[in-house]
């Protein structure tokens, strides 16, 4: 059965798929770097994040293509939109090993309670 990354990375999907990590990774990091100097509030940084790439897939297809048109717009924003969602069924499917994940770092954080 085919992986649902071998349309987005082709061949060389193990190699494609350790170098989006490591990007994602260096990208988290930086951006996590300017949210922190500007005092970014964790409910608005997604939604910047959401409007940056829109708008580098809106110039990507603007100066991808050599007649660039409105109703080509829409439509690479509909394949966009698709993507985006299939992304988002993905991370759903890892929720439950996110959260207990989420929940191990949280609880190695905090200091432990004395009970004596």
């Amino acid at each position: 059965m085919p992986d649902s990354n071998d349309d987005l990375f082709g061949e060389d999907e193990n190699e494609a798929v350790d170098e989006f990590d490591r990007l994602s990774a260096l990208l988290f990091e930086r951006i996590s770097e300017v949210a922190e100097q500007e005092d970014v509030p964790d409910e608005l940084l997604p939604l910047l994040l959401l409007r940056l790439a829109v708008s580098t897939r809106m110039m990507a297809y603007a100066t991808s293509v050599a007649k660039p048109s409105s109703s080509g717009l829409k439509l690479d924003l509909d394949r966009f939109r698709q993507d985006a969602e299939q992304l988002i069924r993905g991370m759903k499917k890892e929720a439950d090993a996110f959260i207990a994940h989420a929940k191990e770092a949280i609880a190695a954080t905090e200091p432990e309670d004395d009970e004596t």
